[in-house]
């Protein structure tokens, strides 16, 4: 049996690096605006900056004879801090509301740069523009057009005012949930491909640990995830202690109950591939080792002393690690090589590189490892696949008004047929033998672009309704009814204006990690277009952009372990490679298309 060595090896933490504009910690402090512009230059790349360590504000106690905006103000700010249950908060409540506030029934985050304070001598309450939803279980839910709307009900007990109606959890600003909470990536089985995906939560910083972490595994995916994944450790599975320890050379010991005892050597590994990747959320945590009733677990492949890292588990995961990918353009009718430093472009050899604009094809789309290419050709009537020096390329499937194509992790290719409000699914698979994709919810839907995840358990979508261009979210999962292929379901859309205006209308869409998208938005339909990263749940938008004097039209990703790798096409024609955020170079003009692969 090959075992891991025993040694502590580097892991990817898989926390987001976010940032959002500052806000205040009070009613009436507002929210500083992050750069809107930047030159399209020529840079040299550079290193990822660290993540963020946050304002770390220590809640005080309501002074005596606080006034009403200070209670509420120090009420809101303490609701950052969860230590003791808490504490600092429950004193701005009355004796009675104090007993009854739930702070870990949710959350709901609002828009403080336009909160609207009413407060008069003796009361106060807040207005504001709601962003999203936190659940209990810390889902993020994302929420447009809606406004927050709260009377604290002051009161004075003991001579002192008291807030006597607390909002049933916590109420959070868009700064201070950024700053105050920790994303972990929560990872399941794919019941497609034995794929780990990923789920995020949202807990407090000050109370994310690898504990909370692992009984969040327990307790499973949520609802709508779980039709795509299936959670391997066996019913009533629990922590046999009240915490995952880590000791001084970063090896977490989970204490399982014994019903772990009852799986298979495969059911053990996938498990402590599930542990193990969401435990690399935690700095602090470079190995993981399993016990029951203090008997260490065996993990087929462990080390000696019966530890694991997330290297055992790479096969999990279908991300690459490429720092220099090739990257390919549609220029003049030809398809070819763009060189990394020189922007020298080599049209490929065949039938694309020497095709003339007549013949171009409306949409292409590159293997990850540049084995073969599918195309759309112009009528956007016909999938079809080609190899490199190939002299033709051979059909697959018909449609109308097919959509940009999509080679995914299996080999599989993906498009869209779109015809009026109606959208259906194309897939051949990698052998040339059609799948079956069932997506009832997209028969009344026109879906603009499209994007399947690497683990092939989710697809993000920009959905036309009327005037509006959203992103949305599907699922994977299997045929139940023993029939063949697998279905596209439980349609979600994800509001970003919510969070930033400049993403009211979406262009574009692609997958950067196993967590992360990048998008290309606009604020209206006037306004040019500019690439965003976000998480897969609509949280922690980043401006990747805007690139002054450009209009982003497209973008091609792929995703990767560590880093981005992304393509951007404007309208004029211009190709952007990212190299690092508000820093893309040009490296082709006169594109109609472009693909980015190994």
């Amino acid at each position: 049996m090959n075992r891991e060595p025993a040694k502590n090896n580097n892991h990817q933490a898989m926390t987001r690096r976010r940032f959002l504009g500052l806000s205040g910690l009070t009613l009436l402090a507002g929210c500083a605006r992050v750069p809107t512009t930047g030159p399209v230059t020529q840079v040299s790349a550079s290193g990822d900056t660290g993540g963020r360590q946050g304002i770390a504000v220590d809640p005080q106690p309501p002074p005596r004879r606080a006034s009403p905006d200070l209670v509420v103000a120090g009420f809101l700010q303490s609701m950052t801090s969860p230590q003791d249950g808490y504490r600092i908060a429950r004193e701005y409540l009355t004796t009675d509301a104090a007993r009854t506030w739930d702070p870990d029934s949710g959350a709901v985050i609002y828009d403080a740069s336009t909160a609207s304070p009413v407060v008069t001598g003796t009361s106060a309450g807040l207005k504001a523009p709601l962003i999203a939803t936190l659940d209990p279980a810390g889902l993020y839910h994302p929420v447009a057009g809606a406004n927050l709307s709260l009377d604290f009900g002051l009161t004075r007990e003991d001579g002192e005012l008291r807030i006597s109606r607390p909002p049933s959890g916590l109420v959070l600003s868009q700064f201070s949930f950024e700053r105050a909470f920790h994303s972990v990536a929560l990872y399941f089985t794919s019941l497609t491909r034995s794929y780990l995906v990923p789920e995020l939560v949202h807990l407090p910083a000050e109370t994310s640990t690898p504990t909370t972490a692992v009984n969040g595994l327990l307790n499973g995916p949520s609802q709508w995830l779980s039709g795509a994944v299936t959670n391997v450790f066996p019913t009533g599975t629990k922590l046999s202690s009240d915490a995952v320890p880590v000791d001084s050379s970063g090896v977490a010991v989970v204490p399982l109950s014994r019903e772990v005892t009852r799986l298979t050597d495969a059911q053990r590994r996938q498990i402590a591939g599930q542990v193990t990747w969401s435990l690399s959320a935690f700095p602090e945590v470079s190995r993981v080792r399993f016990t029951v009733g203090g008997t260490d677990v065996m993990i087929p492949g462990a080390a000696e002393d019966d530890t694991v890292s997330t290297g055992l588990f790479t096969s999990m995961s279908p991300l690459l690690s490429a720092d220099l990918p090739n990257m390919l353009v549609l220029k003049e009718g030809r398809l070819g090589q763009v060189a990394d430093q020189t922007g020298v472009f080599s049209p490929l050899a065949g039938l694309l590189g020497s095709g003339t604009a007549a013949t171009a094809p409306a949409g292409v789309a590159v293997d990850r490892s540049g084995d073969f290419w599918t195309l759309v050709d112009k009528p956007r009537r016909t999938l079809l696949r080609w190899q490199e020096g190939a002299r033709t390329a051979t059909p697959l499937a018909t449609g109308v008004g097919l959509l940009r194509p999509q080679v995914c992790t299996d080999g599989s290719c993906w498009t869209i047929s779109v015809q009026a409000n109606s959208s259906r699914f194309i897939v051949v698979g990698q052998s040339g033998q059609r799948i079956e994709v069932r997506a009832d919810e997209l028969a009344t839907r026109r879906v603009l672009a499209f994007s399947v995840s690497p683990d092939m358990a989710r697809i993000a979508l920009v959905v036309a309704n009327g005037s509006t261009r959203r992103l949305a979210m599907l699922r994977i999962r299997p045929v139940t009814d023993q029939g063949t292929g697998v279905i596209a379901d439980g349609l979600a859309e994800l509001r970003l204006d919510a969070t930033d205006t400049n993403m009211a209308l979406v262009d574009d869409v692609g997958w950067i990690s196993a967590t992360d998208l990048m998008v290309v938005a606009r604020a209206t339909t006037d306004s040019p277009g500019a690439p965003f990263q976000i998480a897969v749940d609509g949280s922690g938008g980043i401006a990747v952009g805007p690139l002054s004097g450009v209009d982003v039209v497209a973008v091609s990703t792929l995703p990767r372990a560590d880093g981005i790798n992304a393509l951007a096409l404007t309208g004029s024609g211009q190709v952007l490679r990212y190299e690092d955020r508000y820093r893309w170079r040009t490296i082709a003009t006169g594109a109609t298309a472009m693909g980015i692969c190994v």
